[in-house]
């Protein structure tokens, strides 16, 4: 378990000094060709929330990165969505369940396109509260609460998550 937790911060000194030299100036959010849902019984189609996931990521990231790490190198950070799964409503609130995003982030010179960076797999995912018994009913209600009068919420909330992976990926020393 030690060695486990060590290899996890273990970076590659070549990859923070060219992520060092750079700063994000643009965001690209594009989907992949086959851009899938993880629900066994839905893939193949789209999800009907992907646009939504991707303003929500294209703002957020927008917000919250451009700029970091710091460096003189103009940057353009492109995010490559594979897996977008946003439970609806009636999933999140009676069965509490999951939603989740994946891609492929890198980090591009802007000027000239060359790549200084890739981080293959970065996932974000929300899980949604269940319940066994009587839980199920806090469960529900829980469920409810946290989706009750947003807009796409949960599209949001996966935004946030994936952007504070690629933050602490960006920032990595």
């Amino acid at each position: 378990m030690v060695f486990a937790l060590a290899s996890c911060t273990t970076t590659d000194k070549r990859l923070v000094e060219a992520l060092k030299g750079t700063s994000v100036s643009e965001v690209r959010v594009e989907t992949a060709p086959d851009v899938r849902r993880s629900n066994l019984f839905k893939s193949g189609q789209p999800d009907p929330q992907l646009s939504a996931v991707v303003s929500a990521l294209k703002s957020k990231m927008g917000q919250e990165l451009v700029g970091l790490p710091g460096g003189p190198v103009r940057g353009r950070l492109v995010v490559t969505l594979n897996l977008v799964d946003v439970s609806s409503d009636g999933e999140r609130i009676l069965v509490g369940g999951d939603s989740s995003i994946e891609g492929t982030v890198r980090l591009e010179n802007a000027a000239t396109g060359a790549l200084i960076a890739v981080e293959p797999r970065v996932r974000a995912q929300d899980n949604g509260v269940k319940g066994g018994g009587l839980g199920v009913i806090v469960a529900v209600a829980v469920n409810a609460a946290t989706i009750s009068g947003q807009k796409d919420a949960l599209a949001s909330r996966l935004a946030t998550s994936f952007t504070k992976e690629v933050k602490a990926w960006l920032t990595q020393k």
